[in-house]
């Protein structure tokens, strides 16, 4: 009788158990809010909202909700109507209080109930941060591009107190290495809206392209200092510039979403296109070769990443091209930072020349690194005397003591260099390489997705999300963090969708790192939340990074042999638009490589592309040159109803002991019109 009594008693335990765990997940589905809110309270019932809801404003607040309001006609048709704000009536009411008390410039309070929805924040800002809020406790479909219909569109009843714990929410995107459409820098600030990021580093100019015009130097935006090299095939749109009404117009796109744009013009180190074109500003004569090209190609021209040349620090007139460049940027970016690099600046370079070394004699300058230190002061004195914030990459601080306190570091280079910082009483935004740079793996070194694999260490989501900027810093230090970016650099991850492969979902994580209290997170929690979100990147037409990655098939000894022979792989289901394909062959173990000779991409039975040189599929994973199991096809006419067939002539070499992936990935030509279906 005791033993059916404790067993009946454990039985009601778990029951009980399960029944809570039914009931949390239950609630995310309904408050799957990234990034997690400071306060909710989960309440029953809902605000339905139908074509007679009522918005109503008290402020000159308008641009932040018709924003909102052009959203929700687009997917719904509702036309709602802006009206004076009127308490008594029911409706979706946005106040503008600034004498709001206990809710910081970027917060917001939201209360939902049944008849009405009321919104209070004391700035703009947090109106606007609340709209995406309600944004995102509408159905997914809320996103869609076309009036939905037969859908009720409700928001869960809640109580919502919210405030960001970093003024820093970033997102660096690398238009250098590759140049980006004006069109996909939007889409990327729209989504950073979506989930209340806040500054968007626009790596602007690097050794692979001066990508901003500027009319004082107009050859800088010339075809040699901004296209790719015919001889390197590269597909027209990854070069180009932005013109400065181009520049304007992203600017006041940024500035309606509430997102600062911090402009980095790269110097005194990565300035090839510049001595390219304007040669007198280098430290040598070395001009070679006189055009840009692509990242991996480096190695082959100069025998690593780095330019044979520099920036002189000790002309007057690279200070006086820094001052007009400087000034024009000034002139387009109104954000309190302007970024100059100084970054991975090849010293040996310097101590090489004659001219140089006498510089150093000449103002006691006793090292390199002194000289660098030299370069920077003026360089941060040219921004500081233009009313702005100067910021550079950590490299900086070798020379600490001799940086004026005005610039702000931007901490990428080693594990403690948050720490080195702010100990040195400069301010800092923490995106250290290890987990906050996303062209690093984020799951598996052989999955074929575009990553730097030179990186040994994988970027997961959960080492993204358990990040703590602050953590190890006094209560002094950490004042001094301005706060988290995630940076995406674009030697490899070239395609849009390959880009938003790495970025997605692991940019939601820095979000939510970036506005959630450490206390207030957990990665279970934000996981179940972040299931949620698929369905929105999805008609958002995002792509993001699946279990798996790209890999659709896998060989092993039993399905090869040391005589070529065909290997044939169904990919129909990764052919789902017309664009450019890239299919992958990874060993991933065995004492044997795979040979290739050649592979073709089949439609219906009959050859559409053909991709026939020799490669061998071994365990080289660096980022020194393209790597060469890597086949690139077209699919310039895609039909729905079609089968493809990858078709591959392949043998194991010296024996049967090989293991690998074969990887496939479709981008297509334009980027967010579709995404790959899961």
């Amino acid at each position: 009788m005791f033993y059916i009594k404790k067993t009946k008693q454990k039985c009601l335990s778990i029951i009980a158990i399960l029944l809570l765990s039914y009931q949390l997940e239950a609630q995310e589905s309904r408050f799957a809010i990234i990034p997690k809110p400071s306060e909710m309270i989960a309440q029953n019932g809902e605000f339905s909202l139908n074509p007679q809801t009522l918005i109503y404003i008290n402020k000159e607040n308008r641009s932040e909700i018709q924003e909102f309001v052009k959203l929700i006609k687009t997917a719904t048709g509702f036309d709602l109507k802006i009206e004076q704000e009127n308490a008594r009536k029911k409706g979706i009411h946005f106040v503008l209080d600034q004498q709001l008390k206990n809710v910081p410039q970027e917060g917001y309070t939201l209360d939902i109930k049944s008849d009405n929805i009321i919104v209070k924040a004391s700035s703009a800002t947090g109106l606007y941060y609340a709209t995406q809020t309600l944004r995102q406790l509408l159905p997914s479909t809320i996103e869609k591009q076309t009036i939905v219909q037969n859908s009720r569109w409700t928001v869960p009843n809640a109580s919502i107190t919210d405030a960001p714990r970093y003024h820093w929410r970033g997102y660096m995107q690398d238009a250098s290495r590759t140049f980006y459409s004006v069109d996909v820098i939007k889409k990327y600030l729209d989504v950073m809206a979506l989930y209340k990021m806040n500054t968007f580093h626009w790596h602007l100019t690097d050794d692979q392209g001066w990508r901003i015009e500027i009319k004082k130097y107009p050859k800088l935006t010339s075809e040699k200092a901004t296209v790719f090299h015919h001889t390197t095939h590269q597909p027209a749109e990854r070069s180009g510039f932005y013109t400065q009404e181009q520049i304007k117009e992203v600017v006041a796109y940024a500035k309606a979403r509430h997102i600062t744009i911090v402009p980095e013009i790269d110097v005194p180190g990565h300035s090839w296109p510049t001595i390219l074109v304007y040669p007198e500003l280098g430290v040598n004569q070395n001009s070679y070769p006189n055009h840009v090209f692509p990242f991996v190609s480096s190695w082959g021209y100069w025998g690593n990443q780095f330019t044979p040349n520099t920036l002189d620090p000790t002309k007057e007139i690279v200070y006086q091209f820094l001052d007009d460049v400087f000034t024009e940027v000034v002139g387009l970016f109104p954000g309190q930072y302007i970024h100059f690099g100084g970054d991975e600046v090849r010293h040996d370079l310097w101590e090489k020349e004659p001219h140089v070394t006498d510089f150093m004699k000449k103002n006691n300058l006793k090292t390199v690194t002194e000289l660098q230190s030299y370069f920077v002061k003026r360089v941060s004195h040219i921004i500081s005397s233009k009313g702005r914030k100067p910021m550079g990459w950590n490299d900086i601080l070798v020379d600490a003591k001799n940086l004026p306190k005005e610039t702000a570091i931007m901490s990428w280079l080693g594990a403690d260099a948050i720490k080195q910082a702010v100990k040195n009483g400069f301010e800092s935004v923490a995106t250290p390489t290890a987990p906050m740079y996303f062209d690093i793996t984020q799951a598996d070194r052989d999955d074929g997705t575009m990553s730097d694999l030179a990186y040994g260490n994988i970027n997961t989501i959960a080492r993204v999300y358990q990040y703590d900027p602050s953590q190890g810093l006094s209560p002094e230090e950490e004042k001094l963090v301005l706060g988290v970016q995630a940076n995406q650099w674009t030697a490899l991850p070239q395609e849009v969708k390959d880009m938003n492969v790495q970025n997605f979902p692991r940019l939601l994580a820095v979000a939510e790192t970036g506005w959630t209290a450490q206390s207030k997170k957990d990665f279970s929690d934000f996981s179940l939340r972040l299931d949620q979100h698929y369905d929105r990147l999805d008609e958002l037409k995002v792509d993001y990074y699946k279990s798996g990655g790209y890999t659709v098939a896998k060989w092993s000894p039993a399905t090869v042999t040391e005589q070529f022979k065909e290997m044939t792989i169904d990919v129909t289901k990764k052919v789902y638009t017309t664009g450019r394909v890239q299919a992958g062959f990874f060993f991933t173990g065995g004492k044997n490589f795979l040979e290739i000779d050649g592979v073709e991409l089949l439609e219906n039975g009959k050859v559409i592309a053909v991709d026939d040189h020799h490669a061998l599929a071994d365990k080289f994973r660096g980022t020194n040159k393209i790597k060469p199991f890597f086949y690139n096809f077209e699919v310039k006419q895609y039909h729905p109803n079609a089968t493809y067939i990858i078709r591959a002539l392949v043998r194991s070499v010296g024996g049967t002991d090989s293991n690998g992936n074969f990887t496939f990935n479709l981008s297509p030509y334009q980027p967010f019109t579709v995404s790959e279906p899961r």
